[in-house]
């Protein structure tokens, strides 16, 4: 099976508040995320969660068969009318069949250089009654933003793929992110995605709409 390499940065052009649990001692009630040596982070959940979304749009779209995430029971192998595993569990793993990609934290670049993290304060919404609520004042941490705010990993996804061209649709779905963390509709945390792949130590940096159209028919012929 080919070995896969993909090395993903993102370029913020507004604040990012990617979340934590817990306020940490702070009067935030939602910081941002950290490792552990403090330094803001895009945890490996987030990509995998948001790639995985994106992945699912980009091949129902096409019209390919895929069970029901993320309700288990729904999913492969359970899912009714769908070959098993469709394709969505083949490259990201369901319920008793483990992905053979793993995914990592992407990290803020120049961490050492970085001042410290911003308090903002916001209130919630009625979109009903388009005012604001009563007593519902909060604060939420984002990450200092400048030009050219980037978070990193040259190792963000490893692994192995059963099919090369899984690849391909993987970058097509990174292809798709424009935001991250919480307050996306407040304008926080848009910034750009680059995503270089390697399959067996060959650079792939763009995405084939041709290998991903055949994949997608092979499934819905199958």
């Amino acid at each position: 099976m080919p070995n896969v390499r993909v090395s993903l940065s993102v370029t913020f052009t507004t604040p990012p508040s990617v979340g934590a649990g817990g306020t940490g001692g702070t009067l935030a009630d939602k910081v941002v995320t950290r490792n552990a040596r403090g330094a803001f982070i895009l945890p490996a959940s987030q990509v995998r969660g948001k790639l995985r979304h994106a992945c699912e749009q980009l091949l129902r779209a096409r019209g390919v068969p895929l069970c029901q995430p993320p309700q288990p029971e729904r999913m492969c192998p359970h899912a009714e009318g769908v070959k098993s595993p469709c394709l969505l569990c083949r490259i990201f793993g369901a319920p008793g069949r483990p992905s053979l990609l793993r995914f990592h934290d992407l990290t803020v670049r120049d961490a050492d250089l970085l001042p410290e993290e911003t308090l903002r304060p916001m209130v919630s919404l009625n979109r009903h009654r388009r005012t604001a609520e009563e007593q519902r004042l909060f604060l939420i941490e984002t990450a200092p933003h400048f030009n050219g705010l980037t978070f990193e990993n040259p190792e963000a996804i490893t692994g192995q793929v059963r099919d090369e061209r899984y690849v391909h649709v993987l970058l097509g779905g990174l292809k798709m992110l424009f935001a991250w963390g919480g307050g996306t509709s407040r304008g926080l945390g848009w910034g750009a995605v680059k995503a270089v792949a390697q399959v067996d130590g060959k650079t792939v940096e763009k995405f084939s709409r041709e290998e991903v159209e055949q994949l997608c028919q092979s499934f819905k012929s199958s």
